[in-house]
This record gives C-alpha cells, sequence and structure tokens, in this order.
C-alpha cells in the first residue's frame, strides 16, 4: 500500500527537485580541470622533496669513507686490548710464580719451626736434668740465726766439721750459700739457707752424720739445723 499511497513528504521532495536547474556540463569540466591541478602539485611537491632527500643522503663515496675510518677506529681499540691482555697475562703469571714461591718458603717455615720446637724440648728436658742433678748437693739449714753481717760460709763450715768430726776435711767449698729468697719473715724466725757442696760425696756424709746424732742435749739442735733440699 505504502507504494501506491504517496506521503507529504514525498510531495515536498518532487516539488522541491522540480524548482532545481539540471547540471551544465561545463560545471563538471571545470572540477575535472581543478583535482587535476591539485594532483600534479602534489607530485611536483613530492618530486622537491624526493630530491631534498636524495641530496642529502650520503654518496657510496661518502660511506666508503666512514667505514674506513671506522675501521681503523676499531684496529686501534683491538690492538689497545691485546697490549693490555698481554700484560695482564704477564701479571697473572708473575704473581703465579711469587704464589708458588710463597709457598715452598711457607712450607720450608713449617719445617723449621717444627725442627727448632723439637730442640727447644730437647733441651728444656736437659735443662731440667741439669737442674735436678745440680741439686742433689744441695743442703738446706733451717734455724740458724739470721744476722747482717753473717758469713754464712765460715758458720756451714763450723757447722759441718762438728757434724762430721774426725771425718771433717780441712776446707769445704760451697758452690753457692745464700738465704732463701724472699723478704724476712714477720714473725722474726730466721729464713731457711741453701747451699751447694761442690765436693763429691760429701753431702751424703754430713746427712748421714746428722741422722746418726742422739736425740739429746745440743747435737739433737744441731741436727735440726740440716734437711735435705727437694730435687
Amino acid at each position: 500500500m505504502d507504494d501506491f499511497i504517496a506521503t507529504p513528504s514525498d510531495l515536498r521532495g518532487q516539488q522541491h527537485a522540480s524548482k532545481m536547474a539540471p547540471a551544465s556540463p561545463g560545471s563538471e569540466s571545470a572540477g575535472e580541470s581543478l583535482a587535476e591541478d591539485t594532483q600534479a602539485s602534489d607530485l611536483a611537491r613530492i618530486r622537491a622533496e624526493l630530491t631534498q632527500i636524495s641530496t642529502n643522503m650520503l654518496s657510496k663515496s661518502d660511506t666508503g669513507s666512514l667505514v674506513q675510518e671506522l675501521r681503523a677506529a676499531l684496529r686501534e681499540e683491538l690492538a689497545g686490548l691485546r697490549s693490555d691482555l698481554t700484560a695482564l697475562e704477564q701479571r697473572v703469571d708473575e704473581m703465579e710464580s711469587t704464589a708458588r714461591g710463597c709457598e715452598e718458603q711457607h712450607r720450608a717455615t713449617e719445617v723449621a719451626v717444627t725442627r727448632q720446637g723439637n730442640m727447644l724440648l730437647t733441651m728444656r728436658r736437659q735443662v731440667e736434668d741439669l737442674e735436678n742433678r745440680s741439686r742433689r748437693n744441695n743442703i738446706r739449714v733451717r734455724s740458724l740465726p739470721e744476722s747482717g753481717t753473717e758469713s754464712l760460709h765460715a758458720t756451714l763450715t763450723d757447722l759441718f766439721r762438728q757434724l762430721l768430726g774426725v771425718q771433717a776435711p780441712d776446707t769445704i767449698h760451697f758452690d753457692r750459700a745464700h738465704r732463701a729468697l724472699g723478704p724476712a719473715r714477720q714473725d722474726g724466725s730466721p729464713r731457711d739457707v741453701i747451699c751447694c757442696i761442690s765436693t763429691c760425696g760429701l753431702r751424703d756424709k754430713i746427712m748421714a752424720a746428722a741422722r746418726e746424732l742422739p736425740a739429746s742435749g745440743t747435737a739433737r739442735q744441731k741436727s735440726h739445723y740440716t734437711k735435705t733440699y727437694p730435687a
């Protein structure tokens, strides 16, 4: 039904369309010529831009010179790197040789220190043995009055002669005779006297005579004066 019934809008469109004048052939040719001129100007502009770009681009000779310069710079850099690597290799070799020398020296030092330690241990044992042997002739005398002007050699000689009696030698030699180390005692008791008799066997005779004294009188008091020094 819509195809056969005309609406007011269709009528208005027909009226407006009938009032418009038909297009002339001259106006169409003018639009085409304007479009062609625009395309020609665009092409001319593009050609100018391409020409400018081609002129700004480097030629083959220019690129060749640049490549040669780059190669020369790379050769110089590589030569410097090779020299640095060679120097580094030499330094590493020197450090390795020095480390080997230090290791050998360390081993030699360890051997020497071990040897010296063994020698010191042997010497310590020998010194202890000598000290023990030197003490075998020591006699410790107790309760011997202490005075500032005493003569220990004379006092000990008289004391040992009284103990030995007829067996006493003419002279008694001492390697050393001295009071025990340390300050004077606070209670006033005398410090012990330590003496070393140089005559071989005389110390044993003195101690035997001191042990055989009777237990009464002055002899007993004198036997108190003698005592062996602990080894």
